[in-house]
């Protein structure tokens, strides 16, 4: 995640480069240097574009969060954008999704890394995650996000976070599930260590989306 490719993904979404200057309240130069590669070098821009993305500035400028837990209040509905309509969506860590995935409805305060925008994904409960490891490339890069819908069910194909059981604790992973006969099988894209899927084995989400790294 960084400045260019959010501006990338608002433009490739409808917006034209002047009304995206616009609406984060910064000169079209401004603009087209970061779309060359040339980050602000004023603080007061990259606060500018963080209160546009509703992003936290240290984690829009390298990735990584101030606040490893940051307490947020999760937003009753969209609110609507020149790109259509935006949904303001928790972007967990892996320790954090039980606090969502575990629940049957959608609890008001989180413990969350930030919050991101996003259109068209819908699910009440839906959270975001990045991508921990390489056992999904190519299509799954470490680092990418991925946003994950624990209120729909999977299908063969699917791809879903998995939350495998055993004997000293659980462990959650990316995978595609894949069918052998009757058995469900969690897959890795990268690997050849087919997981049988077991009863004891829980299922927090489907990937509804991922975000690409440009």
């Amino acid at each position: 995640m960084n400045l260019k490719n959010l501006i990338h993904r608002e433009l490739c979404e409808g917006m034209t480069e002047e009304q995206m200057a616009s609406a984060v309240g910064v000169s079209l130069g401004t603009l087209a240097d970061i779309l060359t590669g040339k980050d602000p070098q004023d603080s007061a821009i990259w606060e500018q574009f963080g209160r546009y993305f509703r992003m936290e500035v240290e984690l829009l400028r390298t990735g990584e969060s101030e606040h490893g837990k940051t307490r947020v209040v999760l937003p009753a509905r969209p609110s609507r954008s020149l790109a259509g309509y935006l949904r303001r969506i928790p972007l967990l860590n892996w320790h954090q999704m039980e606090q969502i995935a575990k629940k049957g409805s959608l609890p008001a305060v989180i413990q969350a890394e930030a919050m991101v925008e996003t259109t068209d994904v819908s699910g009440t409960r839906t959270f975001a995650l990045k991508v921990q490891d390489d056992s999904m490339e190519p299509l799954f890069s470490k680092g990418e996000m991925i946003f994950v819908n624990p209120d729909v069910e999977y299908q063969p194909g699917d791809y879903v976070i998995a939350e495998r059981q055993n004997t000293r604790s659980a462990s959650a992973v990316l995978r595609q599930v894949k069918t052998l006969g009757d058995q469900c099988m969690l897959h890795p894209l990268s690997r050849h260590d087919d997981l049988p899927l077991t009863t004891q084995d829980v299922v927090r989400g489907k990937v509804v989306r991922l975000r690409k790294n440009l």
